[in-house]
């Protein structure tokens, strides 16, 4: 872009502002920062000034090459392939808050590897300038209004926890200025649609507070990796790999993407052969990959720089460099020199696995686990912080893991700190080869951080983990009552639990929004007031939330659908309601009925009348457990 333009451009539109607040955009606190949402300007590849730039900053003329504009050539970089305008790790490094995007995406079709990049690329400028917080476009979906609830999300946000990121924004919130207009206003055909008037909202605090404690423990300290992922010059990461996620990725080690500016501009020697950054990243390693192949002679004189300071590069030798603006000659005698020994301080190994590279130099694994199903991964992130570090771990399967899981960390008793539930508590491990052992079980979908705070000499430790069983199943009959307003059926008796939208009666089976339903229990004997005590509701959809003797148990979204309710709980009888919530999606679908009454509004496309329902309610069973 043409920088006096854009200047220009800034100036007057936070003019607007400043004329709009009584005071200089500086001299007021009203304004907190400025988010720029995607780049979807479309192609922007000239300026006036162009020619002039080029030739400046390349040294030579660009006007023979211009076919290379006229679409006999091609390029596409960014979010999804959109026209470049540049290295986009670069052009992030100038903000406060790098920020990248996630879209909602099903099990069985994954996510676009084109966002997985863009946000770890986010990740990588935090990591490399020195920015605590990594933002996102979070959860963003498309056609599918009012789909997706907390159990579903789980997996899209972890995905981006786990690679990163800490500050989620999450796509869309759009404001509902009227209470009579529901599910209400909308951006189209996109968003997540989480708002005040989304079905389940009244019940969305524990999913808020996931969210919330997850963020906020990944915003401590700072990340650890051991791999600088120089992807090249070619084209930025969200472009590299849209086609797929790179083979060669580290799996055992951190890592952060390594831009051509932060690798000529940022990067210094450090201490013992590491590299340093402004920011705070150390990393032992620099891995050539991507298009590094080719490469240009400044890059590899700064890459030389290093290595003969002490840094370590792993990688094939470069073939030649793409510039005609480099002496050739200098840069063959040159690669030809590091990758045959004349390395300095350091080592230059060619390798294309960086993993089996960092292990022979003598660099132990961050983390590492064995067990678990054929092909089980374990995705995780490490941020060291004062007094400890912990580890962020995800299975993103469909199936549960058990592990025995290897951390390079010794001197710490390990916790396993839940986000979901907000509780830590100890865990058994034992100290071999310098890493602490600790056996894991991760549900589909879990994430757990495994945190190591307590200092301890003691080289193993067994913490009991008491069992849980059925004392007793609720099989007496329920009254269920309906959310007013919602056009639900009138308070009924249930004498067992069944399935919303499998009801013969239009008004159940259509219901979107909050059922409670209420029941009691008799405390099992042998139980003592203040003990744990479990209520287990079995199968829900898909949001819960459970009241014990009148108090506020806590709620519930996602599997096992199960909380302690011994501090609410007495001897003798005790009163529960359990609310349900579903989605919007069964209320649309019966509003399009041919002669239905319409109670509904929506600003985008909705559902057909034929479109599946969505199970709803509190299926069950519902037992008591206790701690043996």
């Amino acid at each position: 872009y043409d920088g006096p333009a854009v200047r220009r451009y800034l100036e007057h539109y936070l003019g607007m502002y400043a004329e709009a607040l009584g005071a200089p955009i500086a001299q007021q606190d009203m304004l907190d920062a400025i988010l720029t949402d995607s780049i979807e300007v479309g192609a922007a590849n000239w300026t006036p000034r162009m020619v002039e730039q080029f030739t400046r900053l390349r040294g030579y003329d660009p006007v023979p090459f211009l076919p290379a504009l006229t679409g006999t050539v091609y390029g596409e970089a960014l979010e999804n392939g959109r026209p470049s305008l540049g290295d986009d790790l670069s052009m992030r490094s100038h903000a406060d808050i790098p920020m990248a995007a996630m879209w909602t995406h099903s099990r069985e079709a994954g996510p676009n590897y084109a966002h997985v990049a863009d946000i770890r690329g986010a990740a990588s400028v935090a990591n490399l300038y020195g920015r605590q917080f990594v933002a996102a476009e979070s959860m963003t979906s498309a056609m599918q209004p009012w789909e997706h609830v907390p159990s579903y999300l789980k997996r899209i946000i972890d995905l981006e926890f786990v690679h990163g990121i800490n500050r989620p924004v999450i796509h869309t919130s759009v404001h509902q200025p009227v209470d009579d207009k529901v599910p209400g206003l909308s951006l189209f055909i996109f968003g997540q649609y989480f708002n005040r008037h989304e079905s389940w909202a009244p019940l969305a605090r524990p999913w808020v507070d996931y969210l919330s404690r997850t963020s906020y423990m990944l915003q401590q300290g700072r990340n650890v990796a051991d791999v600088a992922y120089f992807y090249g010059e070619d084209a930025p990461p969200a472009s590299l790999y849209q086609p797929g996620w790179m083979a060669d990725a580290p799996l055992a080690y951190g890592w952060d993407f390594l831009s051509p500016d932060a690798l000529t501009g940022v990067l210094a020697n450090g201490e013992g052969g590491t590299l340093t950054s402004p920011g705070g990243a150390r990393y032992r390693a620099i891995f050539l990959s991507g298009t590094s192949h080719m490469m240009t002679l400044p890059v590899l004189e700064r890459l030389a720089a290093l290595v003969r300071g002490g840094a370590t590069v792993i990688g094939a030798k470069p073939v030649a460099t793409p510039s005609l603006a480099d002496d050739t000659a200098h840069f063959a005698a040159l690669a030809d020199a590091l990758w045959s020994g004349d390395t300095g301080a350091g080592r230059v190994i060619a390798a294309d696995n960086p993993d089996a590279a960092l292990a022979q130099i003598g660099v132990a694994p961050a983390f590492r686990f064995s067990g678990g199903s054929a092909g089980a991964r374990i995705p995780f992130l490490e941020r060291a912080f004062e007094g400890g570090r912990l580890f962020f771990l995800s299975n993103p399967g469909a199936a549960g893991e058990t592990i025995e899981a290897r951390f390079r960390s010794t001197g710490f008793a390990p916790e396993l700190w839940d986000a979901v539930s907000g509780t830590a508590r100890p865990l058994s491990y034992r100290i071999e080869g310098g890493e602490t052992v600790v056996q894991l079980r991760l549900e589909s979908d879990d994430s757990a951080f495994v945190v190591f705070r307590q200092p301890t000499e003691a080289l193993s430790a067994t913490v009991a983990t008491p069992a849980i069983s059925a004392a007793a199943s609720i099989t007496t009959p329920w009254t269920v009552s309906f959310q007013e307003g919602r056009r639900g059926p009138a308070t009924f008796t249930a004498a067992t639990l069944a399935r919303w939208d499998q009801s013969d009666d239009p008004a159940l089976r259509y219901f979107s929004g909050v059922a409670t339903y209420a029941n009691s229990f008799a405390a099992p004997a042998g139980w003592r007031a203040g003990e744990p005590l479990w209520l287990d509701l079995g199968e829900v959809y898909d949001v819960a939330e459970v009241w014990v003797n009148g108090s506020r148990a806590g709620g519930l979204w996602r599997a096992p659908w199960r909380i302690d309710v011994g501090a609410l709980a007495h001897g003798g009888a005790n009163s529960i309601e359990i609310k349900v919530a579903n989605r919007w999606v069964n209320r649309l679908v019966g509003d399009a009925q041919p002669g239905a009454e319409v109670g509904t509004f929506i600003a985008g496309p909705g559902y057909a009348a034929d479109a599946p329902l969505r199970p709803s309610g509190l299926i069950g069973p519902v037992r008591v457990l206790v701690e043996e």
